[in-house]
């Protein structure tokens, strides 16, 4: 049995793969939920490359017979990353699951492939059924799986627009899911090219170009689930609405003791206490330490305060940051240094924040601030 370098690349990142299956179990403030899921990928992809790089030392018979069972599992890949993009993201979704019916082309595909096998032998016509049942099969995955990759991206697009709601930092969660997501689009723009090559014309790019070139694309998906997971565990969510909070949203509204009540307690907590100086403080943490909900924060910010808690937050450690550069603290500590005392988690999100708020980068700011003093 003889094994090309490019099949061996394939066997090295196949045994990436099962490492990553067990390795994720280990990870520290793990997301159980989350990280089922993603195994159960990891595992797909691991037997999508496997067929790829050994599948030429099976009989093309028994192929034929039994290789539709394989793709059983591709119907799969669609409903698997949105529900890990679910879990992982939101809150009180750790262990979301999306209806029976999700699963069900699956399903139904793997009783044919039972079918297929018990009338396999009287196949009169084998090649054109053969053509026709590649046909359907290229198609039905291509549809399936780029519907799901559509409505992950929604889901995604969800989160950014509403993360400034509830979180005072901007996380590396949305780079590693959008870079999971493109991915994943280029591997069924391949699929899509896969398709016309095979049965409606040739292209300059051969078949088997394809397909090689699709396993690599998932060889560096497998690469990033491994960096990200590995190296950035921790992930803060944000609220999921049902259609019942919602409603509730539109209509509380609150009396205007109350209101002043939590106004109070936010500038109490913000001015006095300093609590924006906590790198991990977000809406629930917020609500929390005001002994309030977050719906009716969210509604008070939102309506007396007329800003997002992302805005509110980042305001008040640019304040304390530029009163910081007033009394000369970047003389004797770097500029990054003083960001993340007042609360800055990142060196992006503050340097994004700060042009923002000042229309000045921080060493503009430091030097205009050194002329005025001289």
């Amino acid at each position: 049995m003889s094994i090309s370098l490019y099949e061996l690349f394939l066997v090295l990142v196949i045994g990436q793969c099962i490492f990553l299956i067990f390795a994720i179990q280990y990870i520290p403030k793990k997301h159980t939920g989350a990280n089922r899921a993603i195994q159960y990928l990891l595992a797909i992809y691991s037997l999508f490359l496997f067929e790829r790089a050994m599948g030429h030392q099976f009989e093309r018979d028994f192929l034929r017979l039994y290789g539709n069972i394989i793709n059983t599992f591709y119907l799969f890949i669609g409903p698997l990353v949105y529900t890990y993009i679910r879990r992982l993201l939101f809150y009180k979704n750790g262990n979301y699951q999306l209806a029976y019916y999700h699963y069900l082309p699956a399903l139904l595909y793997l009783a044919y492939c039972f079918y297929h096998i018990y009338i396999y032998h009287s196949i009169k016509d084998s090649n054109s059924y053969f053509i026709t049942l590649l046909f359907w099969n290229d198609v039905i995955f291509f549809v399936f799986i780029s519907a799901y990759l559509f409505k992950s991206n929604r889901l995604l697009n969800y989160y950014k627009k509403n993360e400034e709601q509830e979180l005072s930092f901007n996380q590396t969660i949305i780079k590693y899911i959008k870079i999971m997501l493109i991915c994943l689009l280029v591997y069924m723009i391949f699929w899509l090219l896969g398709i016309v090559e095979r049965f409606v014309i040739k292209l300059p790019v051969d078949i088997r170009m394809i397909w090689d070139i699709s396993c690599l694309i998932f060889g560096i998906q497998i690469y990033i689930v491994g960096f990200y997971n590995l190296k950035h565990p921790e992930v803060f969510k944000i609220r999921f609405p049902l259609n019942k909070e919602n409603e509730s949203k539109r209509k509380n509204t609150l009396d205007e003791k109350e209101i002043n009540k939590i106004k109070n307690l936010i500038d109490t907590f913000l001015e006095e206490k300093k609590g924006y100086c906590r790198p991990e403080l977000s809406l629930s943490i917020l609500a929390n330490e005001i002994n309030t909900t977050t719906n009716k924060l969210s509604w008070v910010l939102n309506n007396i305060y007329k800003k997002t808690f992302y805005e509110l937050v980042n305001e008040y450690r640019v304040e304390y940051f530029l009163q910081r550069i007033k009394e000369n603290d970047h003389k004797e500590f770097t500029v990054v240094s003083i960001a993340f005392d007042v609360g800055f988690n990142s060196k992006s999100t503050f340097y994004k924040v700060f042009k923002e708020i000042t229309n000045f980068t921080p060493t503009e700011y430091i030097r205009k601030v050194e002329n005025l003093q001289r």
